[in-house]
């Protein structure tokens, strides 16, 4: 199964990264869901999300 979201540091800042369109699509485009300056915070966001998805 593809990874739908992924955890990235750009630039000091945290990015929680959603992928964008077809499940296994190797050319899939990644859209930030926002920056955080906290690496704590960023990766609660990143587990919930996991966490929801694996409830579906």
């Amino acid at each position: 199964m593809a990874e739908r979201f992924k955890l990235a540091n750009q630039g000091g800042t945290w990015h929680v990264m959603a992928r964008k369109g077809a499940g296994a699509a190797t050319e899939a485009l990644w859209l930030s869901l926002g920056g955080c300056p906290d690496q704590i915070v960023a990766t609660r966001v990143y587990l919930a999300l996991k966490a929801r998805e694996a409830l579906k």
